[in-house]
């Protein structure tokens, strides 16, 4: 199910979610988002909510993240960062969230649990709601370059089919076509875009076999948007994104715990790492990196300068970094009213992708004080 923003999608999934639990007995129903934050705030609230007003029991244990209904039937709530978390699962209905935001990897896990009891009587259904990005997007690729096979189903939704839409969300909708038409193209239309406007295309998913000459890190911070912190690994000129840390609603402190977490996962401490460069408007928060060891500095505020140095490194990412290959699968030029590509990034769901080129331009940057320093040493030993 895909389509625009505010058209109804979730409320759809929810209403059939609670209806294969009444209508099944023993049923095993999965509801997923990429983090259990995010759920929390969608999809979980959104069930409870309808629940409540039908006036259907059920009991909820919050703790677990289950529902139990007197059919017998549950539904458990979880997120996708970590795949352990779904492996050995038997479901008979599987709903995602915003299905844009997890791998293909992520997807066939799951399709891979649709093998209940209740599934085998009756029907098992994989249902994913998405907000259209670009046509790079593994999801477009998945379903409609093969929408002719007899399982695929594909419903489109649009805000107007929605009847609770007001009259000012209806004018904020419209008028993106006036100043952001790609957002009006994905959000308001709920269309999937043409990734000619790709921004990066040299990119692969490969981890090295050789370790690393050195590390860096690199920052975008947030809070009811994610902070960000990718882990780089360098060999022989080449950048590795080797691991991230992608998560709402953490303060600061949080934040860096995560980080260290992160680090030792690889026998790391934060004097290894030589650099992290972070979003130079929050020095605050940079000053507390500091604080905890590492060697902190604000990146480059120029959003062309970073994405030139990008292009100009070659890349790899490891296949767990789910959110930032979800990012680099869908960062796009914005185009005009007639379609031509304009010098500007979409500014959507991006985080990754500053904290990518606060790393990378702070690394190889022409103006980089990493690079200065290693052309002074070259240019002395010569």
């Amino acid at each position: 199910m895909e389509g625009s923003a505010g058209s109804g999608k979730t409320i759809f999934a929810v209403h059939k979610v609670i209806l294969y639990c009444l209508t099944h007995k023993n049923a095993r129903v999965g509801v997923f988002r990429q983090t259990l934050p995010s759920l929390r705030m969608t999809a979980w609230l959104e069930i409870r909510e309808a629940l409540d007003n039908y006036g259907i029991p059920y009991k909820e244990n919050k703790s677990e993240g289950v529902m139990t209904f007197p059919t017998g039937s549950t539904i458990s709530f979880k997120g996708l960062d970590d795949p352990q978390k779904i492996r050995s699962l038997n479901l008979d209905y599987v709903y995602v969230e915003q299905a844009e935001e997890i791998s293909k990897d992520v997807f066939n896990e799951l399709e891979s649990r649709v093998r209940g009891k209740a599934s085998m009587k009756d029907y098992g259904q994989l249902l994913l709601v998405v907000t259209p990005s670009t046509k790079a997007h593994w999801i477009y690729k998945r379903f409609h370059l093969h929408r002719d096979d007899p399982k695929i189903e594909i419903i489109h939704f649009h805000y107007t089919d929605n009847s609770f839409v007001g009259e000012e969300y209806i004018k904020m909708a419209e008028e993106r076509k006036k100043f952001d038409w790609e957002n009006y193209v994905r959000l308001t239309l709920g269309l999937w875009q043409d990734s000619g406007g790709l921004i990066y295309q040299h990119w692969d998913i490969k981890e090295s076999s050789r370790g690393f000459e050195y590390y860096t890190g690199c920052c975008d911070f947030g809070f009811n948007n994610p902070s960000c912190f990718l882990l780089l690994g360098w060999l022989d000129g080449e950048c590795y994104v080797i691991d991230e840390v992608y998560e709402r609603n953490l303060i600061n402190h949080q934040f860096i715990a995560e980080v260290i977490k992160l680090l030792r996962k690889y026998n790391l401490n934060p004097n290894q790492v030589d650099t992290v460069y972070c979003d130079s408007a929050e020095p605050d928060r940079i000053q507390e990196f500091c604080d905890y060891g590492f060697n902190a500095i604000g990146g480059i505020k120029n959003v062309d300068a970073k994405i030139e140095a990008v292009k100009s490194c070659t890349l790899h990412i490891a296949e767990r970094c789910t959110n930032t290959i979800r990012e680099i699968e869908s960062y796009c030029y914005q185009k005009d009213k007639e379609g031509n590509d304009i010098d500007k990034p979409i500014k959507h769901d991006d985080h990754s992708m500053d904290a990518l080129g606060y790393g990378i331009y702070g690394t190889v940057g022409i103006l980089s004080a990493d690079r200065q320093y290693k052309d002074s040493v070259r240019i002395y030993s010569y």
